[in-house]
């Protein structure tokens, strides 16, 4: 397997919500929504690779390390469910955990987090869209299709985590990985997803600092 820098990177923002979300839901729940949540979008991801759905036509680069089925690479598993994580806790921290707030509320928290990432990775080169797309080079075809798997991924983790309130630090890779992009997006003049990221990261400061303990 190949191993590159910014796999570990991915890999070493993803833990400390990993950690979190393990402590919280005991290791039997928790290790089984990690598992679920990781394996279950590197399929759709593979299968959006393959047919353009739901994200339409994209590619990755070859730097985020040894590609599973040969389509998508291994790291893609720690890069997306730590913002999913993240958004489920600020989303129940805002509106709660019941059925008809926390979902619509994940995946708008989502959506805002997509809207910060993908153009910095798209301008680091880290995956491309063939066609480019009107939002810096990222297609309105990937954001309906982050709201379709949004709304089944934050479905599953109710399911499994239950109604309990998340503890605030399940959301702290969240806040590593905006101040991350923020920085590059800002030194790479990128000025509305970098005043967008600085904003998800200071609404989500607050929630980590909070008692991290269950209501």
């Amino acid at each position: 397997m190949r191993i590159t820098r910014p796999a570990l990177l991915l890999a070493a923002l993803a833990l400390p919500s990993y950690i979190a979300l393990v402590r919280w839901l005991g290791p039997a729940r928790g290790i089984a929504l990690l598992f679920l949540l990781s394996l279950l979008p590197l399929a759709v991801e593979g299968y959006a690779v393959a047919t353009g759905i739901p994200y339409g036509w994209f590619t990755y680069s070859a730097d985020l390390g040894y590609r599973a089925f040969g389509l998508v690479p291994w790291t893609v598993a720690f890069a997306y469910l730590p913002m999913l994580l993240g958004a489920v806790t600020l989303a129940s921290a805002a509106a709660g955990t019941g059925w008809w707030r926390l979902v619509p509320a994940g995946v708008l928290v989502l959506l805002l987090v997509d809207l910060v990432i993908d153009p910095a990775v798209v301008h680091a080169g880290l995956w491309v869209w063939p066609d480019g797309g009107a939002y810096y080079g990222v297609p309105v075809s990937n954001f309906a299709g982050w709201i379709l798997t949004g709304t089944v991924y934050i479905t599953l983790f109710r399911l499994i985590a239950g109604d309990r309130a998340i503890p605030g630090t399940v959301a702290a890779s969240l806040l590593l990985i905006l101040a991350f992009w923020t920085g590059y997006l800002t030194r790479s003049g990128l000025a509305i997803p970098a005043l967008l990221g600085a904003a998800l990261a200071l609404a989500t400061l607050p929630v980590i600092l909070r008692d991290g303990s269950p209501r």
